[in-house]
């Protein structure tokens, strides 16, 4: 049976509890702050508009926090001598980091990770069992007290359901989930002492933590120079050597998860002025007939450099992205 769509009073309520649970509840590591970015972007890429209910595989909360996780498990330079993970617990380093850490050892990169199926599917069997048994238990529980807004926890399930109506919020109130969630979690960090000798080395810790890399992003232009034969992919202009940027083309500012079929290449004019608006209908089905054509390439060079490559997810979150341009009366660039 389909649910209503919440009330503008009922989603009020809804963003009121996700506050609470990031003022109120406690917090020994930043498994919820992950918790709730993966249940919003999954929300963002299984999901629908409606009052209803979304059934969510244990592993495929655990292959977003593999994700965030991956770039937490990077070693910052702090001096000529030392290097430091930052520490995602409050005592010894949070255990899905630590497994993280083992394997980052051995793979360059989380695509390359991802091609070893019985290693990756082993981390995935391991990572999903850790978030069951610790951040989906505990989320909603604040002084003891365990409220259920977002989903009902049942250990003997082998799915995570989330309540009719969560699912529209989370895809709803998305951008802002995010960015209250990355802003605790940059908050838990900076509090937990053993992370103290690096911090005041790090003048941008968001960009640390969350964003790609400069050379991940460059070996990602080095593959769109050739794919678009060094045309900008808006303007359509031949793009002299170094004068272009990679572009995401749904804003990170919107959905600030990188996946491979996002990224196109545009002149240093194009990528300025484009910034972080969505851009016209044209260019959307320019992109998507980019990504169905080259589709193969994208999936076979892209994500060696550790990104999720995954068509149909990507254009999903096209698509929602423009629902909620056409809700929100976003501003449109059109080139």
């Amino acid at each position: 049976m389909i649910s209503s769509i919440p009330t503008a009073q009922e989603q009020l309520k809804f963003l009121k509890n996700v506050q609470l649970i990031l003022q109120s509840g406690s917090f020994s590591s930043t498994y919820k702050f992950a918790l709730l970015i993966s249940l919003s972007r999954l929300a963002i890429e299984k999901g629908q508009d409606s009052g209803e209910g979304l059934a969510l595989e244990y592993t495929e909360i655990a292959e977003k926090f593999i994700e965030l996780y991956w770039k937490q498990a990077v070693p910052y330079t702090f001096n000529d001598e030392g290097q430091l993970i930052l520490n995602q617990n409050n005592g010894k380093q949070a255990a899905i980091v630590n497994q993280i850490i083992e394997l980052r050892q051995i793979y360059s990169s989380l695509g390359l990770l991802r091609r070893n199926s019985v290693v990756w599917s082993k981390l995935v069997k391991d990572v999903a069992r850790t978030v069951k048994e610790m951040p989906v238990r505990y989320l909603q529980n604040i002084n003891g007290q365990n409220f259920e807004f977002l989903y009902q926890f049942e250990q003997s399930k082998q799915q995570l359901t989330l309540l009719p109506q969560a699912m529209f919020c989370l895809r709803q109130f998305s951008e802002i989930i995010e960015e209250l969630c990355q802003k605790r979690w940059i908050d838990y960090i900076r509090k937990n002492s053993s992370n103290a000798p690096i911090l005041n080395k790090l003048p941008n810790l968001e960009q640390f933590m969350f964003e790609p890399t400069r050379n991940q992003l460059n070996a990602v232009a080095n593959i769109l120079v050739e794919l678009q034969e060094c045309k900008c992919f808006y303007c359509n202009k031949v793009m002299k050597k170094g004068n272009y940027a990679v572009d995401h083309f749904i804003p990170w500012s919107i959905y600030p998860s990188d996946t491979g079929h996002n990224f196109v290449l545009a002149d240093s004019s194009c990528n300025s002025k484009k910034s972080n608006l969505l851009a016209s209908n044209e260019f959307l089905h320019k992109w998507q007939e980019r990504n169905e054509e080259h589709n193969l390439i994208i999936v076979d060079q892209i994500s060696v450099l550790g990104f999720l490559t995954d068509k149909e997810r990507s254009h999903k979150v096209a698509e929602w992205a423009y629902e909620q341009g056409k809700a929100n009366n976003y501003l449109m660039w059109n080139g």
